[in-house]
């Protein structure tokens, strides 16, 4: 057990190159939420297992006062990245925007801004919009979007620091959906993509990538599972696993089969 822990240290110290966002270096490439948890205990062991450097909480949601103060309860080692969860238009995003950097001090914000209730899915031209705005008041915009190739370039294009298009509806937990864009998408935007939402099992993060994706935000895959500690760490190996496939170069597919040995020399039969 202890030679296969060396192991894996050593893998991911040789083969894990270092994250860097907004000039910031990263060791994980695993951003998780921290909502819908039993209770702060699990979280903060949850988190611990990920090996998380960054976490995302909703600041509209956010108990900040006595016993109960969020921020407070959360070990201080990590990198807050607020989000706008909750918002339906720009005015209520931006206005949550600038609440988060008076109150956490920082200038990254990530923007989530949906257009129905039920399937929660991001308003592509309130977001794009909203997006300008943010950049132009000097925030680090990480921009939950749809997997539409063209939005997210747009998006990227715009100076958005990260594009974060869903695999599928948040909390779903119904893994990829459309492979194909998420390629496309990888394609197309040279800067960094984070998949958010959709996540299901540990697989569908190595999948986001072996495509190439620069990380994975998730949460509820985590939080709902029956032993959130240990699906973190779950998620922590897979993200580990489909990035050093990545960089070591996957086979090309093929539709018939390739020979692993030539006939060449082969023993006549009699």
């Amino acid at each position: 057990m202890i030679e296969l822990k060396l192991l894996f240290h050593l893998l991911e110290d040789e083969m894990m190159e270092k994250l860097f966002i907004d000039g910031i270096s990263f060791e994980s490439r695993l951003i998780m939420g921290t909502s819908l948890f039993p209770n702060i205990d699990i979280l903060n062991k949850s988190l611990e297992k990920s090996g998380s450097e960054i976490i995302t909480m909703a600041v509209r949601r956010l108990n900040i006062s006595g016993e109960n103060d969020f921020i407070k309860q959360v070990n201080k080692k990590y990198r807050f990245l607020p989000n706008t969860a909750g918002c339906f238009t720009k005015k209520e995003a931006i206005l949550t925007a600038e609440l988060a950097r008076e109150l956490l001090q920082t200038n990254w914000i990530k923007l989530e801004l949906i257009s129905d209730e039920e399937m929660l899915l991001p308003d592509p031209i309130e977001l794009f919009e909203t997006c300008k705005e943010l950049v132009k008041k000097g925030f680090k915009v990480f921009a939950y979007c749809s997997d539409d190739p063209i939005l997210c370039k747009r998006l990227e294009d715009e100076g958005c620091v990260s594009v974060m298009p869903l695999v599928s509806p948040i909390g779903s937990g119904l893994g990829i959906r459309n492979e194909h864009n998420l390629e496309l998408i990888r394609k197309m935007c040279s800067g960094l993509i984070f998949v958010d939402a959709g996540i299901g099992q540990p697989s569908d993060a190595s999948k986001i990538m072996e495509i190439g994706f620069d990380g994975v935000l998730l949460n509820s895959s985590v939080a709902r599972s029956l032993d959130p500690p240990i699906m973190a760490e779950a998620m922590k190996l897979a993200v580990i696993s489909g990035r050093l496939g990545f960089k070591s170069g996957l086979i090309e597919k093929s539709k018939l089969a390739l020979q692993s040995t030539t006939f060449k020399g082969k023993i006549s039969n009699f």
